[in-house]
């Protein structure tokens, strides 16, 4: 008999995909910077492994995002670098999925 779904112990896989969820999640809520959490998201990010096109573009959409905060750029301008980075981590997140 086959395991059902939920009986499946995590994999690295799931785990990455619930860390981006994480991650985007906390983009959509962030109104600061931390070295920390930049870390973190980062560590997410390579987490995958190598490098790729969309790896690197959600890399660049999060430190324009976060620069932006961190230059006090207009609330519009930090709004749109958020919206940004959130299509990247959206489309890193749909290519993880279709490779599972």
């Amino acid at each position: 008999m086959l395991p059902t779904t939920d009986d499946v112990a995590p994999t690295p896989w799931r785990d990455h995909q619930a860390a981006l969820g994480a991650l985007r999640r906390g983009v959509a809520a962030q109104s600061s910077v931390d070295a920390a959490g930049g870390v973190r998201a980062r560590r997410i990010l390579f987490s995958r492994g190598k490098p790729s096109g969309d790896l690197l573009a959600a890399l660049n959409a999060l430190d324009r995002f976060e620069r932006a905060i961190v230059e006090c750029d207009a609330p519009r301008a930090i709004e749109t670098h958020r919206l940004n980075c959130l299509v990247m981590l959206d489309r890193l997140t749909a290519n993880g999925q279709s490779r599972g």
